[in-house]
């Protein structure tokens, strides 16, 4: 059902965060520690730059290969430095239904849209009410959805309700947005009579702020033989510090939230101690906000 990571802060190598540690996003492709699963259908990453050419942009990368085995991605992380990242490792169920191209690979940013979306779960029924969404969707947005997921259709719903989706919008914005959204699937659901559990982790970073959700529809409603994500709640961990990089033998962050300036929010902790790491709590946003050179985290119930 996915694995997501995204990391806001001082550059890094990409290398020390996609590969290094002993869980990291990577490695979770077959060896998540906590989702059954293995995540094969392709990878994805926006990463931006403070001091490359246009640094608002973020570098793109998308691939249908299985990204532990990508030569390319491994070459790429050993030479770009971030200061802020949002990947994805994508898992789908094992059947031959699945479509798997790179127009479905996350995380998604529309054309002159500053904000991009990566998610962990599944929409049940999402074809039986994926045109109810579309009265909410603004049309320069709409005709820019390339792909067959419901990811896709959740990242219109929210840039769409964005105040100003060619801006940098602040977090409260953002959030917003998330509920306005979440509200209208929520609806959607309701007219089709769609009951089933529904996982919504939800990852958004655009440069300079960084919003997660973690939330499910009528979570504990599935059916017999569910996927792990439908019949489980989805996990989502943050840790926040300063000077990201191994010590005492562990890639982490340093020094706790009262001095951060830097903030990583994952699907799962990156390593297997889970000492520096903070759940997110379930039906909860997760917010980073620069505060002066620093970074703060906060949690906000999530009410829809």
């Amino acid at each position: 059902m996915c694995r997501i990571l995204s990391y806001l802060g001082t550059p890094v190598l990409l290398d020390d965060l996609l590969y290094a540690p002993d869980s990291s996003l990577l490695n979770q492709t077959i060896g998540a520690q906590m989702l059954q699963m293995l995540n094969l259908a392709g990878f994805g990453m926006a990463a931006w730059d403070e001091a490359s050419h246009a640094p608002n942009v973020p570098f793109r990368y998308r691939t249908t290969q299985v990204a532990l085995f990508d030569r390319n991605l491994k070459a790429l992380a050993g030479k770009l430095r971030s200061s802020a990242l949002l990947a994805h490792i994508r898992g789908v169920p094992y059947n031959s239904t699945v479509q798997i191209n790179e127009q479905n690979c996350h995380p998604f940013r529309f054309d002159g849209v500053p904000l991009s979306m990566a998610h962990n779960g599944d929409l049940a029924g999402f074809r039986d009410m994926r045109f109810d969404l579309a009265p909410h969707i603004r049309p320069e947005f709409a005709k820019q959805i390339q792909g067959s997921t419901d990811s896709e259709w959740i990242y219109a719903l929210v840039v769409s309700a964005l105040p100003d989706p060619g801006g940098i919008n602040e977090p409260d914005a953002i959030l917003a947005a998330i509920r306005h959204a979440l509200s209208v699937l929520r609806e959607a659901r309701a007219r089709h009579g769609i009951t089933r559990s529904s996982s919504t982790n939800l990852m958004f970073c655009d440069g300079t702020n960084l919003a997660a959700v973690r939330f499910t529809f009528d979570f504990g409603h599935f059916d017999a033989g569910a996927l792990q994500g439908s019949s489980e709640y989805l996990s989502m961990w943050y840790t926040c510090g300063r000077d990201y990089g191994l010590h005492e033998g562990e890639w982490k962050l340093i020094g706790g939230a009262i001095d951060a300036d830097s903030v990583i929010v994952a699907s799962e902790p990156l390593t297997r101690d889970f000492a520096t790491w903070i759940e997110v709590p379930e039906y909860s946003a997760l917010l980073v906000r620069r505060d002066g050179a620093r970074r703060r985290a906060e949690i906000h119930a999530l009410e829809v």
